[in-house]
């Protein structure tokens, strides 16, 4: 019975995710209330509120759900794992491009956090995650950098935290514009030549 509960249990917190990634896609984060949310996931107030405090707790459990290539690679480097530098940054990043475009959840949350999430003092929290992350995740690919210039795989003039910089804002920029139309261009194709044709510039 006590399992039975827990698995109800998530089940409902399941929906009530998935219900809140529709509305958020569709509607905008400012724009939609908990009550919609719950309503979308056929439960009750008393239930939305069991499992999730507001709406900065539920695009918190929306990201915690979604592993991206760039996190795999960060707890890489924390564990120290031996890889070529070089080549795990520029497959990561043509993983996470390939991921937006094929998985459903990564696609909704990219177009949340970019285009549906209207950085105002109410969601002001989910900027604060969101820029923490992404300057974690700079830092450890800065080292990547480094290690590839110290063995002679990048130029020698190669600024590390700009490198990463510019990496980082063209593959932000190919999913921002895709995400606008996708019909306009193919993702994977472009995308994995944009990033081929940075990281060999960065050789000469």
């Amino acid at each position: 019975m006590v399992r039975r509960t827990k698995e109800d249990a998530m089940e409902t917190r399941a929906k009530l995710l998935d219900a809140a990634e529709a509305l958020f896609s569709e509607k905008g984060v400012t724009q939609t209330s908990m009550m919609q949310v719950a309503e979308k996931a056929g439960v009750t107030r008393g239930a939305i509120y069991h499992h999730f405090e507001n709406k900065m707790d539920l695009i918190e459990s929306l990201m915690g759900r979604v592993k991206l290539p760039f996190d795999e690679m960060r707890e890489q480097v924390a564990e120290g794992s031996e890889f070529d530098p070089l080549i795990e940054v520029k497959e990561r990043s043509k993983e996470f491009i390939r991921r937006v475009q094929d998985d459903d959840q990564v696609r909704s949350l990219a177009s949340i956090l970019l285009h549906k999430c209207e950085y105002i003092d109410e969601v002001n929290p989910i900027k604060l995650r969101h820029i923490s992350g992404r300057n974690e995740c700079i830092c450890d690919v800065e080292k990547l950098f480094e290690t590839a210039v110290k063995r002679n795989e990048l130029a020698p003039t190669v600024h590390s935290r700009v490198a990463v910089i510019g990496l980082f804002s063209l593959v932000d920029g190919l999913i921002y514009n895709w995400l606008l139309a996708p019909d306009y261009f193919p993702l994977v194709e472009y995308g994995n030549q944009a990033i081929d044709s940075y990281i060999n510039g960065l050789k000469r």
